[in-house]
């Protein structure tokens, strides 16, 4: 089974906190909780690049995360 590429947004509100690359062999559904780099957030939008093989995903933090 192939592995599914994302470029990830980690965002609070409209602010963007980190961004980066990911892979893994399951895709992500809208409303699921994930880690990254160890802060949780919610997955909030799953989208195909214009001609790029990754996927778009953007995951909110709620207002108490701290980098």
């Amino acid at each position: 089974m192939p592995a599914f590429e994302y470029r990830y947004e980690l965002r609070r509100g409209e602010e963007v906190l980190a961004t980066g690359h990911l892979t893994r062999e399951q895709p992500f559904e809208v409303g699921e909780r994930i880690v990254i780099g160890g802060s949780t957030g919610t997955v909030r939008a799953v989208e195909p690049v214009l001609g790029e093989r990754e996927l778009r995903l953007v995951v909110q933090v709620g207002p108490e995360h701290k980098l």
